[in-house]
């Protein structure tokens, strides 16, 4: 149970989310068909500024020995590897005004930014589950995009998410990384922050 747990863990880590996120925008909705000639300029940052640089300079804290374990098991040690995600992922938010992508778009990507900002605060005092916040967000943004930018209800993709997010926590839990409270409060931390931002992209114009 345990290794299948670990599995679990290491595909949906949380710095894959936001490419989770992206990717799933081509199979859902319109803006794959939109943006089908674009598609590698749109997904390579996103796995640039959110996984491969915050990954690499996380290793070379680990090998610093400034972390204990890649993990971040240690509350107290998430805080320079949240701050060095945070910025990598300002970068990409970035690179998406510049391309002039839509203001829901916009707003779709820089919850991950605001999710950050909320968990780091919230880790000086407290662990949080990054795992849940992570599928929490890729949930948020799916409904969001669904419900205000489709104008429609993908039953089906949705239960396989909500499906998906409850996996993830039960491998936290099993293998003892987070307590119950812990793992619901990342989930919806995710969860209600891409939504709500979503869904202000949506009525509002940056």
């Amino acid at each position: 149970m345990k290794s299948i747990a670990h599995i679990i863990s290491t595909v949906f880590q949380p710095l894959l989310m936001p490419t989770y996120s992206v990717a799933l925008l081509f199979m859902y909705s319109y803006f794959g068909v939109m943006y089908s000639h674009q598609f590698w300029y749109i997904l390579a940052p996103v796995f640039l500024f959110s996984f491969a640089v915050p990954a690499l300079l996380i290793f070379v804290l680990y090998k610093l020995r400034l972390i204990s374990d890649l993990s971040l098991t240690q509350r107290r040690e998430r805080v320079l590897p949240y701050l060095i995600t945070l910025i990598s992922c300002s970068f990409m938010v970035f690179y998406y005004y510049k391309m002039g992508m839509p203001a829901w778009f916009l707003m779709f990507v820089i919850a991950p930014v605001i999710i950050m900002i909320i968990a780091l605060f919230i880790t000086l005092f407290w662990k949080i589950s990054a795992h849940m916040f992570g599928i929490g967000g890729l949930l948020g943004g799916a409904m969001g995009v669904s419900f205000f930018v489709e104008r429609a209800n993908p039953v089906y993709m949705l239960m396989g998410l909500f499906l998906l997010a409850g996996l993830i926590g039960s491998s936290r839990l099993i293998l003892q990384r987070h307590t119950v409270s812990q793992v619901f409060a990342g989930f919806a931390l995710g969860l209600v922050v891409s939504f709500v931002f979503v869904w202000a992209g949506v009525h509002i114009k940056l």
